[in-house]
């Protein structure tokens, strides 16, 4: 092994654990969209803090040894740091899933959410399952029904409303047939009314 592919593969260990739950929290978590270069600086932090806490867990030491040219890991310390890992990940998405922010508004520090948009707080927030909603359309049409799924983005701002009927511009109730409705952004929804 040459001493170039030896260091980039020692690179790699390093960041391995954050690479990890960062690619856990993208998946996990509704949040703004992030670069490559927010992502790799999220992967290191994130290694920080589970290499951090291993090694206060284990006396300082490193759940690998380097040897001249090899690394050797201790299979026990790798399920340790595995877990740690995923632990850290998992309080990274409950942070941003369950708006972890709010602490610091009580506190006045921010104003800011942990979500990706004033769409995810109020659906998250105020939308309750079997809830019913209406859907104001940009063309004075209104679409009455049961909130089920909506988009993580604004910019999509997609809905999907069961048992969902149509009230026209000149208030006739129309039955949407089969199980529901989805409303994509080309339905130019105009306002939601959370009832």
């Amino acid at each position: 092994m040459t001493p170039a592919t030896f260091i980039s593969l020692y690179i790699l260990l390093i960041f391995l654990p954050g690479l990890a739950a960062t690619y856990i929290v993208q998946f996990l978590a509704t949040r703004n969209m992030q670069t490559d270069f927010d992502k790799f600086i999220e992967a290191a932090v994130y290694s920080c803090l589970i290499y951090a806490t291993f090694m206060l867990s284990h006396h300082g030491s490193l759940p690998f040894k380097v040897k001249e040219s090899s690394v050797e890991w201790e299979s026990g310390s790798l399920i340790v740091l595995t877990a740690i890992a995923i632990g850290f990940a998992l309080l990274g998405t409950a942070y941003i899933n369950l708006d972890g922010n709010r602490i610091f508004r009580r506190l006045g520090i921010t104003e800011r959410t942990a979500r990706r948009s004033i769409w995810n707080d109020v659906l998250e927030n105020e939308a309750k399952p079997t809830q019913p909603v209406q859907v104001e359309l940009a063309d004075g049409r209104s679409i009455y029904g049961i909130l089920s799924y909506y988009s993580d983005s604004a910019d999509d701002c997609s809905l999907y409303i069961e048992s969902a009927f149509i009230v026209d511009s000149a208030g006739r109730m129309i039955n949407v047939p089969g199980p529901g409705i989805l409303l994509t952004k080309n339905a130019a929804i105009k306002s939601i009314n959370l009832r």
